[in-house]
């Protein structure tokens, strides 16, 4: 049996997130148990890059992305000692009278810096994208492109550096609360921990089914395609973008070419649900070529493409919570926007983890 003192669940970037925090405030022993190996492409984690940025639909969330940027994104960076981030415009447009209208009334005005573009000035600006007469635009001066697989190595890296445990390939099949904390069930024994996290995505219901409510498993298709210009493909020049239509269905974004190609892919968070450990089938491949002629204004071809999962909680909530019952924190925080969030959600975990 090992004895730690927390035990987080999950090495995607809340669990790491988490452990980083811990650390940070001197937790004592930390064990990280993950069920795959490090760079998996289980999940949602993987994938060399994400967007961060401040528009959103939501007050809470444009004020959580304002913390994330000011206090934890830095925090990170400074422990790593190398930049997670590459600051670009960020673009975020779509039918002004539709959900777009929602972007704008959350995001304008609450100190974030965003301002409104007419389309003319967008088409200027990005000549790449396609804009409709009738789209409102928001410039968002706070996104960036979030060097995600660059941060997910080094933070790895970072943590075993500072003594946690880093136990990959190590399922954890059953948490049972015991005397003075919690005891996990591995291939390799048991862990007896004071507290444990579970950042477990798609998997936390098998561990603490109610804590983690409803959640579904929605998979992604993503393209990665060659501009006829590289030039004005780059990060600072070529934004980090979504277009909202007026519909959840019709939620597209993209970024950069950071070494890939143009990052394409439909936002996908309603449909069928799947299971995270079924096969699905190959990417839909023309589905992602004829998105890119409808979204780009110039030619492209697909280089590659890829899958991820997005686990979706009612309400698209991204929830931090501990229970009453048990020193046990789960981060029920995916539905398809939380990378950008990682440091900050990590850091809540970390607080309600050593809370008393």
């Amino acid at each position: 049996m090992t004895v730690c003192d927390h035990l987080v669940v999950g090495a995607g970037v809340h669990g790491l997130c988490t452990a980083f925090w811990l650390v940070q405030r001197r937790a004592g022993r930390i064990v990280v148990c993950d069920q795959f190996e490090p760079g998996h492409a289980r999940g949602s984690s993987h994938g060399e890059t994400r967007i961060t940025r401040s528009s959103y639909d939501d007050p809470t969330f444009v004020a959580m992305a304002q913390e994330a940027h000011r206090d934890c994104w830095p925090a990170l960076e400074a422990a790593l000692g190398r930049p997670l981030r590459l600051a670009t415009p960020g673009v975020f447009f779509g039918p002004a009278e539709g959900p777009f209208a929602s972007y704008a009334g959350a995001t304008l005005g609450s100190g974030a810096a965003v301002e409104a573009l007419d389309v003319a000035t967008a088409r200027a600006k990005f000549p790449l994208l396609r804009f409709a007469d009738d789209d409102g635009v928001l410039l968002d001066h706070t996104a960036a492109v979030v060097l995600a697989a660059a941060m997910l190595r080094g933070l790895a890296a970072w943590l075993t550096e500072h003594g946690v445990d880093m136990r990959w390939n190590t399922p954890v099949s059953a948490l049972a609360v015991a005397a003075g904390g919690v005891v996990a069930t591995t291939p390799t024994g048991t862990v007896h921990a004071r507290t444990a996290t579970l950042a477990t995505g798609p998997w936390t219901g098998r561990l603490r089914a109610a804590a983690a409510g409803r959640l579904a498993v929605q998979p992604q298709e993503i393209g990665y395609f060659a501009a006829a210009n590289p030039a004005a493909a780059t990060p600072g020049v070529f934004p980090v973008w979504a277009r909202i239509g007026r519909t959840a269905e019709d939620f597209h974004y993209g970024l950069p070419d950071v070494g890939r190609g143009l990052k394409l892919a439909l936002h996908r968070t309603t449909g069928p649900a799947v299971d995270p450990d079924a096969v699905l089938p190959p990417v839909d491949e023309p589905a992602l070529r004829a998105l890119a002629a409808a979204r780009f204004a110039a030619p492209t071809q697909l280089r590659r493409s890829e899958r991820c999962l997005y686990t979706m909680a009612d309400g698209h909530a991204l929830r931090v919570q501990r229970a009453a019952d048990a020193p046990v924190v789960t981060i029920a925080a995916c539905s398809g926007h939380a990378f950008k969030f990682g440091p900050l959600l990590g850091r809540r975990a970390a607080d309600l983890a050593l809370a008393t």
